[in-house]
């Protein structure tokens, strides 16, 4: 007996399925602009104390012209005497959120999870979604407001016969 599916899943077939993904991820479909935080990646010199290079801490005496002014003597209230301040690094680019875990790709969640998103986009976001450790999701609705999500895990290829996508699944912290 032969099989009556044999032969549909052709390359034009694949070549649509690729297209169709890529529609919704260009041009701003189906996407939304995603804060990625990639934690502390640098320390920039407080701004308002002087720095005291051989204590490498602050020397907590008031910087001419800084936002924050205080007594000789007391501590920088800026970065509390250490002379450098830790930076965030963050970058914003857009994704497809898929927020209902019905619809999640490749999914075998049984149970609802509380809190899950997955994320859909080009493959060659997979390096800025491996070091990310937060996303905040825009959305322009007030009332819903922002959440921080953190990974829970890596970015899969998902395609039909490639690795032109990829997945990630995030849990929200905030």
């Amino acid at each position: 007996m032969t099989n009556p599916f044999s032969g549909i899943i052709s390359t034009e077939f694949k070549a649509l399925f690729n297209n169709a993904i890529s529609a919704l991820l260009y041009d701003e479909a189906c996407t939304l602009p995603c804060t990625i935080y990639y934690g502390i990646t640098k320390y920039e010199s407080c701004v308002n104390c002087l720095y005291d290079s051989i204590g490498r801490k602050s020397a907590n005496r008031y910087q001419s012209g800084g936002p924050a002014p205080f007594s000789f003597g007391s501590i920088c209230p800026m970065c509390s005497g250490a002379g450098k301040r830790a930076v965030e690094t963050t970058e914003t680019i857009k994704l497809m959120i898929i927020w209902d875990y019905k619809q999640f790709v490749g999914s075998t969640t049984v149970n609802s999870p509380e809190g899950l998103i997955q994320t859909m986009t080009f493959d060659e976001n997979t390096p800025k979604l491996k070091r990310a450790k937060e996303i905040l999701v825009a959305t322009d609705k007030a009332s819903y407001g922002t959440h921080r999500y953190e990974r829970i895990s890596e970015p899969e290829p998902c395609g039909f016969g490639n690795t032109e996508f990829v997945i990630c699944t995030w849990k929200r912290i905030g």
